[in-house]
This record gives C-alpha cells, structure tokens and sequence, in this order.
C-alpha cells in the first residue's frame, strides 16, 4: 500500500521512498540460479514490496536503488549466495546469510514457494529469529576453526 507521500511525490529521495530514517526495514531474499525472489517488510511486519529480479549485478543495482532505507538483508546460504552477499554488502546496514537447515520455519513449512519463502527469511529477520553464519570476507578463504 503506497503512503500519502509517495503518492504526492513528496518522499524523501531515492534511498527513503517518504520513510521515517528512524524505520528499519527488513529484506528476505530467496535465491536460485538464475532469480532471487524478495519481500521488503517494516518493523510491524507490513509489506513494502515484494516481487522477483534476475540474478545479476545490473538488475540487483538497479533494484537496490529502489528500496527504502535503513535496511537490513538476509538470505538463506546457497551456491549462489557470496557474490551476492558481496555485492550488496555496501547497500544494507546489515546483510545475514543463514544455513539452510537451521531455517526450520521455511523447511517445514506446507505452503512453500519463493515469494512465502522470502517473507519468511524477512519475518525471521524483522524477528531476531535468524539464524546466522558466518561469511568470509571476499578474496580469502575462511579460516580453520
């Protein structure tokens, strides 16, 4: 649902979309080879946005600038998730990666598709109830433990 704002073209700039700064905003990505589903939710849990891109840096660039600010993204790990974990990092004030079996909310879910799924990771991360893991930083391996 679009706010007064943004109806009147009275929001803020590109990176508030007419949000309050002190509003946070949760990003759940769902991600496969080829697209990433997502769901942009506030604190209360109302949807902002919600949708499917292609899995590249120019069509991630060009949705990135699209979404309100401050944010903070999750995804759940996959083959495909370190170069988007990299490439959005300077974007979000956070960015959280979680180890798919420990996402039990989407694994046992019975209604299970990209979009429920991507507003699942955003709920569990709105939640704190994400479960993170660790990332290497880009260009060096993860250290032994």
């Amino acid at each position: 649902m679009l706010r007064k704002t943004e109806l009147s073209g009275e929001a803020d700039s590109e990176n508030n979309l007419g949000g309050s700064s002190e509003t946070m905003y949760y990003i759940g990505l769902d991600v496969h080879k080829r697209t990433i589903s997502y769901c942009v939710k506030d604190a209360a849990g109302h949807v902002h946005q919600e949708g499917k891109i292609r899995s590249t840096r120019c069509e991630l660039d060009a949705w990135i600038k699209t979404l309100p600010q401050p944010r903070m993204i999750a995804m759940e790990a996959t083959i495909f998730t370190g170069w988007i974990y990299d490439h959005l990092r300077p974007h979000a004030e956070k960015i959280k990666v979680a180890h798919p079996l420990m996402l039990r909310a989407i694994a046992l879910a019975k209604k299970k598709n990209d979009k429920i799924d991507a507003a699942k990771i955003a709920d569990c991360l709105r939640c704190d109830f994400f479960p993170e893991c660790h990332m290497a930083s880009a260009g060096r391996p993860a250290s032994p433990i």
